[in-house]
């Protein structure tokens, strides 16, 4: 390892000081959208699956006591079961509204603000970089190779949680590497980022530990400082990690891919 962490996080922080407001704000939208995304849906489902057992448990014991006694020995009533198919029926629709959007809107969003905050590294692009992905003929390309990604990673989470997280790490690169190249195509974003990231999971697995204490600080915070420093910091962080492995690359190997 050439980088050290002290000095990825401090080009990181000088990087989004010098262009603050927008920086923020991008962050935001990523934070809201992108990474808020996946954690609503999820939230959603349990929440409302947790009320359908609530109601349907309420209109057994109404059912039971009040009106058909004990007829229906299995313990469930027809209306907890209609309220608990409407609800799922609901739940699933929105499930699949989620997943689309996620995969259609939210990730090419994601590739565009990594180019936001590439950019930024020298100068101070505008908050229009986040439809990057959306420009120069590449939004099909990102939107499949994302979604390859997303699936890839989760099905090595299936097996075990610990070969889910490995890859996690050794595809992280993907959308930076879309947004550094419109022209890279799908299999060498994937086989890049893991050539990128060899020898390098484990020390980028401790960069992402040494935030721990600023998201406590967030949390104190009611997310305030989360939302004014800590994440464009901690994007501002990863896009001077992806620029510091890319130099190396270009240090090591003759056949580097083209840059930005």
């Amino acid at each position: 390892m050439t980088w050290t962490r002290f000095d990825l996080k401090e080009r990181g922080k000088a990087a989004f000081q010098r262009n603050y407001w927008r920086s923020v704000l991008v962050a935001l939208i990523l934070m809201i959208f992108v990474n808020g995304g996946s954690s609503a849906i999820s939230n959603t489902w349990n929440q409302v699956t947790s009320s359908s057992d609530s109601n349907d448990s309420y209109y057994t014991e109404y059912f039971d006591d009040g009106i058909v006694g004990n007829v229906y020995s299995s313990g469930t009533s027809i209306p907890g079961m209609l309220v608990s198919g409407v609800v799922a029926a609901v739940v699933g629709g929105a499930m699949i509204v989620g997943v689309l959007l996620r995969i259609f809107l939210l990730n090419p969003l994601e590739v565009g603000g990594c180019r936001f905050f590439m950019e930024n590294s020298e100068y101070q692009p505008t908050v229009g970089r986040l439809g990057y992905a959306f420009q120069n003929g590449m939004y099909g390309k990102t939107v499949l190779t994302l979604f390859l990604r997303k699936l890839f990673i989760g099905l090595w989470a299936l097996l075990l949680i610990v070969p889910g997280i490995v890859k996690s790490y050794e595809y992280r690169m993907v959308p930076f590497l879309l947004a550094d190249d419109p022209n890279m195509t799908r299999q060498d974003a994937f086989r890049l980022s893991k050539e990128l990231m060899y020898g390098q999971k484990w020390d980028t697995f401790v960069l992402d530990l040494s935030f721990i204490g600023w998201s406590l600080l967030s949390v104190c915070t009611c997310g305030l400082l989360a939302i004014f420093y800590v994440n464009p910091y901690v994007q501002a962080t990863n896009a001077e990690l992806f620029l510091e492995l890319k130099r190396q690359y270009f240090a090591n190997r003759q056949n580097a891919y083209p840059s930005m």
